[in-house]
């Protein structure tokens, strides 16, 4: 099965919170008339101060949080399947863009991430794909902190995809997957997919799979999920610049 992500080196693992910082808006100043000032002109400037203050402390709150994270959310996703056995990354890497309103073909992305035959790294790919997050102000970091801990899993998927409203490409063993049981022969195949949806009292993630016979979208749970992610690096964790 030639459709892998290569077995290259991943690294970062990144700290379990993520902090964001807005550019902000500064407070407007108010310089004071000159002249003689009356009690009801004074009272006026007062209320004009706070009034502004208010309107730019709303402002700074709105550029500096996160949308409020729901409990359960399921982004709509524009679907795709990957064209060629070795295009998993660049067909998952598409729908993720897709959630930023970047479109670019899985051929323009396999060019970019230099895939073969053999599939594509996974920090080639992760480079790429800043290329098009760090003018929006956002950046991909591949973590391996989430391999067997279904808890952060669930935590890092549902910040992404409940907060920022984004879909992470998540690297997998396509053979430990549970729709692929029995039907694949090796072991260590290298796959990505798309999680786009998440259920905190489930405990389940949804996520599409690229590869046409076994794949479209599943929901599985976070902590079968975390079984399947590959060692080094299991998820291009998105976050806030």
């Amino acid at each position: 099965m030639k459709n892998a992500l290569s077995r290259a080196p991943t690294v970062g693992i990144a700290a379990v919170t993520a902090f964001l910082v807005g550019a902000g808006t500064a407070h407007a100043v108010v310089t004071p008339p000159p002249g003689i000032t009356t009690r009801s002109t004074r009272i006026a400037q007062i209320a004009q101060i706070t009034q502004i203050t208010s309107a730019s402390l709303a402002t700074r709150a709105t550029s500096i949080l996160p949308v409020a994270m729901p409990r359960s959310y399921r982004l709509k996703l524009h679907e795709q399947y990957q064209w060629t056995n070795y295009y998993c990354v660049p067909a998952s890497t598409s729908m993720s863009l897709s959630t930023f309103g970047v479109k670019v073909s899985q051929d323009a992305l396999a060019r970019k991430m230099r895939t073969t035959t053999r599939g594509t790294g996974g920090d080639t790919a992760a480079s790429v794909i800043d290329d098009y997050l760090h003018p929006r102000r956002f950046d991909d970091r591949v973590v391996g902190d989430v391999v067997d801990h279904p808890e952060l899993l669930m935590q890092r998927v549902s910040y992404d995809v409940g907060s920022l409203r984004r879909a992470p490409v998540i690297q997998v063993w396509m053979e430990r997957l549970p729709w692929n049981k029995g039907k694949l022969k090796g072991q260590w195949i290298g796959h990505a997919i798309v999680a786009y949806g998440y259920n905190q009292q489930a405990g389940t993630i949804t996520v599409f799979d690229p590869w046409r016979p076994t794949g479209g979208t599943h929901t599985i749970p976070a902590s079968a999920l975390a079984r399947t992610l590959q060692s080094g690096g299991g998820m291009h964790y998105i976050s806030r610049l």
